[in-house]
């Protein structure tokens, strides 16, 4: 977890290469993201392995609403940057060790991100033809 550099998200600042972005305000707080929102802290790493590795720590802490408990705010919620910090650092230091098991995690998981992407896809094209049909059926009157 030492390489990871985690900072708040601004678009004036340039951002490194093997980066992704997290969510900070909002009951979505901590969710990974490809790309920058005006709401969101950037976690930049030394190596595109070492990315994929935390992205989906990021996504595990996200999806077990580890960062539930942290969010502040009466009206909208939000993370603060080192509470994040905190619960990252402490899941990334019960990874260590077992690096195998995590690589398979991490292979199964953009797998399983693959076959969504194509689910998603394929419900678009659903709703295109249906659409198609019912343009078809009222051109016909």
């Amino acid at each position: 977890m030492q390489s990871a550099k985690i900072q708040t998200y601004s678009p004036k600042n340039e951002v490194p290469q093997h980066s992704f972005f997290i969510l900070c305000k909002g009951l979505n707080s901590g969710k990974p993201l490809e790309q920058p929102t005006a709401n969101c802290f950037v976690m930049s790493c030394e190596s595109e392995e070492e990315m994929k590795r935390y992205y989906w720590l990021c996504f595990g802490l996200w999806q077990s609403k580890a960062f539930h408990p942290h969010l502040c705010g009466s009206v909208i919620s939000f993370l603060r940057i080192n509470d994040f910090r905190k619960i990252f650092a402490e899941a990334a230091a019960q990874a260590i060790g077992n690096e195998p098991k995590e690589q398979k995690m991490v292979s199964d998981l953009q797998k399983l991100q693959q076959l969504e992407k194509l689910y998603k896809q394929n419900l678009l094209l659903i709703a295109d033809a249906k659409r198609a049909v019912f343009y078809k059926f009222m051109r016909r009157r």
